[in-house]
């Protein structure tokens, strides 16, 4: 059974019974359409990867010696703005329906990545890579939380497994759209062929229901029982080993996915093959990695070293 993590044990049983379980319908429809929106999600993050030389051309003048490091800017903008705006916006989500927030956020990052083929100035391109950000953050701590309250522990890791499928394919699909489209109709063109099924996503988001019981049924945890929550989680030695890990890997694979199509320009690569191939090796790499990965996570009865009261939250889930 599932019930929320901020229940007093007095209103457990409450939410076990409001709860129970959720149509394997429902859960699955929901699975398709967070999966839908992960892998629009990382196209539209990646597209202005497999762009980069071409908008650099647009802005700047071919001797301009600091044309690379404000192209740059603009990936900095996505990731600066995400990690800010991240903890806001889970906590918008652990407060309200987030489901409401999700179908926002993609709505808004639609709208910015076709605002980023209207761009007529480098400034307003930055300013759209920023709403990317935000819209991008507001959904990616919100999704798995959905899929936690739909599914139960035994199915998480082939659930987890398929949703997180979509990030190695999308990051594969944005490379190969941006380079192929880019390189018959202009960079713009990429942008703005992302947008409508973006659009979409997010209007059909707001038919769903969260699984969550509402606010009103049940009374809010202390602010000191969330506090040492998260003292107890930065004690974890494992929490906090595996966050300099991610960060680490995300700083490799976020500059070396910004700069392939520059490199392979570099090269003499035509942008439309160098980043199908490119693409087509970032999809099989990252599936086999991720689907392993979240599968032998997910196990039951795997052996954890996380503290009882990580632990704890994790099997009320």
């Amino acid at each position: 059974m599932i019930y929320n993590r901020r229940a007093p044990n007095c209103n457990r049983q409450l939410f076990m019974q409001a709860s129970g379980p959720k149509p394997m319908s429902s859960a699955s429809s929901a699975l398709f359409l967070l999966l839908a929106i992960n892998l629009f999600n990382y196209i539209d993050r990646q597209i202005l990867a497999a762009l980069e030389p071409d908008i650099r051309a647009t802005f700047f003048a071919a001797g301009d010696v600091n044309a690379m490091w404000k192209t740059g800017l603009l990936g900095d903008a996505f990731f600066v703005t995400y990690m800010i705006s991240a903890p806001i916006l889970g906590l918008l989500a652990d407060r309200f329906s987030r489901w409401i927030i999700v179908g926002s956020a993609v709505i808004l990052w639609s709208l910015a990545s076709g605002w980023s083929g209207l761009a007529a100035t480098f400034a307003i391109l930055f300013a759209t890579r920023i709403c990317v950000g935000i819209g991008e953050c507001g959904y990616g701590p919100a999704a798995p939380t959905i899929l936690a309250d739909l599914f139960p522990i035994e199915t998480r890791g082939r659930v987890m497994a398929i949703f997180y499928a979509a990030i190695p394919v999308g990051s594969a699909l944005g490379y190969v759209i941006g380079g192929l489209v880019g390189a018959r109709f202009g960079w713009r063109w990429a942008f703005y062929l992302v947008t409508p099924p973006g659009l979409l996503l997010g209007l059909l988001c707001f038919w769903q229901r969260d699984p969550r019981v509402s606010a009103h049924q049940l009374a809010q945890e202390s602010l000191r029982r969330e506090l040492r929550d998260y003292v107890a989680l930065f004690r974890t030695r494992s929490y906090l080993i595996n966050c300099v890990a991610q960060t680490l890997m995300t700083f490799v694979t976020g500059g070396l996915g910004f700069w392939a199509s520059a490199y392979l320009r570099y090269r003499n690569q035509s942008p439309d093959v160098g980043m199908t191939i490119f693409g087509l090796i970032t999809v099989v790499a990252g599936l086999v990695s991720t689907l392993q990965k979240e599968w032998r996570t997910w196990q039951p009865g795997r052996t954890s070293r996380w503290p009882d009261s990580i632990k704890s939250r994790q099997s009320r889930r």
